[in-house]
């Protein structure tokens, strides 16, 4: 049988110079690569080192401060004269004369207007004619009584004679005190003729000019005395307890009056009653102090506002701009010992016009942000700057 070959792959053999190359490229390959990682790695290095190199950003750092201090409220208020009157008419007839002008001083029974008073003159003189003739009829009939008194001792009359001139007497004694008291009501409606100022003020507006018929009990003209005036003032039932919580000697009693021009009234008032209620639709209660009005600028019906003014004694304050709010609580940046911020909750007491005075939250010993704090990062380190800007500390 004829014999077969075996078929064989043959395999080309490389040249030592083929290897030689082979090898340095690797070899460059991975030079390549460990370049690369270590560019990378000094990049990195770089960048962390420039990181530690960038300045901290600087804020106005200071401590909370104690001073004594004061805050004030400003209640709406309503003036009113410390004595105001009506004068209104006691009788109907003509208005003979206006005896003073509106806006005139007057004197306490100075005469302001005449009513006609004719019939009422007549009244009286009849009044005390019937009185008189009364009186007379009386004294007869008290001398009868005796008489006959005389007689009955004598035994010349009866007790029932005695008895009838006795009852006579006090008819007419009864008699002559109604016409009396008759005759004097028609002197005193005679007195009302002439309206008088009851007290010392000045004349409001006079609509009743000389002539005009006037009705019993008509309006004819107010008064009002102003040499010292009332401000009524409400306030509200917390700030009410407020007050009444401190000690009689620590309760504010001075106000002032800014007038309705927005300029200060020249005098201090004092607050001399509170309301003995609170008002069932507001709430409030109302106080009242008086003021001297010397000058007469106050007006019974004018507007302004009460000025209250509490003392404040060694009050810790920060500045509003170092605050701010999360969810309605109040918040500062304190610092730690290295300068890193940590936002901390404060309980103001009282916000006055650039500042809080707080009731708890922070010492004295206390640093905190002054400014810029909605550009605070919390945790993240400051530099700290004083009041003057030159970076202080560490």
């Amino acid at each position: 049988m004829p014999r077969h070959k075996t078929a064989r792959f043959v395999f080309p053999r490389v040249c030592s110079k083929s290897k030689q190359d082979a090898f340095r490229s690797v070899r460059a390959v991975r030079i390549a690569l460990t370049l690369v990682m270590l560019g990378l790695l000094g990049g990195c290095g770089s960048k962390v080192e420039a990181a530690a190199q960038t300045p901290l950003q600087n804020f106005p750092v200071a401590s909370p401060e104690r001073a004594d201090t004061f805050f004030e409220r400003e209640y709406v208020a309503e003036i009113r004269a410390i004595r105001y009157a009506e004068v209104r008419s006691r009788i109907k007839g003509i208005l003979e004369s206006v005896a003073v002008d509106e806006g005139q001083a007057v004197k306490a029974g100075q005469t302001l207007f005449s009513i006609s008073a004719r019939d009422l003159k007549q009244d009286v003189l009849v009044a005390r004619a019937a009185s008189l003739g009364a009186e007379a009829e009386l004294a007869a009939a008290r001398l009868e009584r005796d008489n006959t008194k005389f007689l009955f001792d004598k035994k010349f009359v009866s007790e029932a004679e005695l008895a009838l001139a006795d009852s006579k007497v006090k008819t007419l004694k009864a008699k002559v005190d109604e016409l009396r008291a008759s005759t004097g009501r028609s002197t005193i409606e005679l007195g009302y003729a002439q309206i008088k100022a009851p007290f010392d003020g000045i004349v409001n507006r006079i609509p009743r000019k000389d002539g005009s018929a006037i009705g019993e009990d008509e309006l004819l003209t107010t008064i009002t005395d102003t040499r010292e005036v009332y401000a009524y003032f409400n306030i509200s039932e917390r700030e009410y307890l407020e007050y009444m919580g401190k000690a009689p000697d620590e309760r504010p009693k001075e106000v002032s009056l800014e007038l309705a021009d927005g300029s200060m009234f020249q005098s201090t008032g004092v607050i001399d009653a509170i309301a003995s209620e609170f008002s069932k639709e507001t709430g409030n209660i109302a106080f009242r102090a008086k003021f001297p009005n010397a000058s007469g600028i106050l007006k019974h019906g004018s507007s302004g506002k009460v000025v209250l003014r509490t003392n404040l004694p060694s009050a810790m304050m920060v500045p509003q701009k170092s605050t701010f709010e999360v969810q309605g609580e109040l918040y500062v940046y304190a610092l730690d010992a290295d300068d890193t911020p940590r936002a901390r909750k404060v309980v103001p007491k009282v916000r006055l016009k650039d500042a809080f005075v707080i009731e708890s939250g922070l010492e004295t010993t206390d640093r905190i942000v002054v400014e810029g704090v909605q550009k605070i990062k919390e945790g993240v380190r400051i530099g700290v700057l004083p009041s003057h800007g030159k970076p202080v500390g560490g």
